[in-house]
């Protein structure tokens, strides 16, 4: 059989745009999230809730969008996260479904709490974590929850700026985005 040059080229790129194609289906997107699936992102939710709770300040982790701000780095800056956000929520929620036959995300807050402080001492059941550091895994979630809480809002937490209203804070200047008016006279 032979092949004429213009069905070998059609044959070329249809295979070479295959092969372009096949990384998106590789990828774990299964809903509106970025890096997340829709249940994984519910425990990163309920886990920062329990780091900046609403109180009578402000609103907490879920109103600021600090879940939007770890989705979004987590498939860039901090992709070298991605496992241990995995591995680590995949953890919890066996701990969690074993002592309390519940998804941490569905448990009373006082019940999350006491968890979160179990994890940051490593003290959680041991099964379901296997080699990943229970602590390692609550100070990461716990590091990137303040920065997307407290940080610019550009990088997607800290919507309309909530923290810097709720400690009384100027806006931040940032060099080179700030208009500036010419006093005359």
């Amino acid at each position: 059989m032979s092949l004429d040059r213009r069905t070998f080229l059609r044959t070329g790129v249809a295979g070479f745009g295959s092969i372009l194609l096949m990384p998106s289906c590789l990828t774990r997107k299964t809903s509106s999230w970025q890096f997340f699936t829709d249940e994984e992102a519910a425990c990163v939710v309920a886990l920062s809730e329990q780091i900046v709770p609403e109180d009578e300040h402000g609103g907490g982790a879920t109103e600021a969008g600090v879940i939007h701000y770890i989705d979004r780095q987590l498939v860039a800056v901090f992709d070298y996260d991605q496992v241990v956000y995995q591995q680590g929520i995949s953890a919890l929620q066996g701990t969690c479904l074993k002592l309390h036959g519940l998804r941490f995300e569905v448990l009373d807050t006082d019940t999350q709490h006491a968890l979160c402080e179990g994890m940051e001492q490593g003290s959680l059941p041991a099964e379901a974590w296997g080699e990943l550091d229970q602590g390692r895994f609550f100070n990461l979630v716990l590091q990137h929850t303040m920065q997307g809480f407290y940080g610019a809002p550009r990088h997607g937490g800290n919507k309309d700026y909530m923290s810097y209203r709720m400690m009384g804070l100027d806006f931040p200047l940032v060099v080179g985005r700030n208009h500036y008016e010419h006093l005359s006279g």
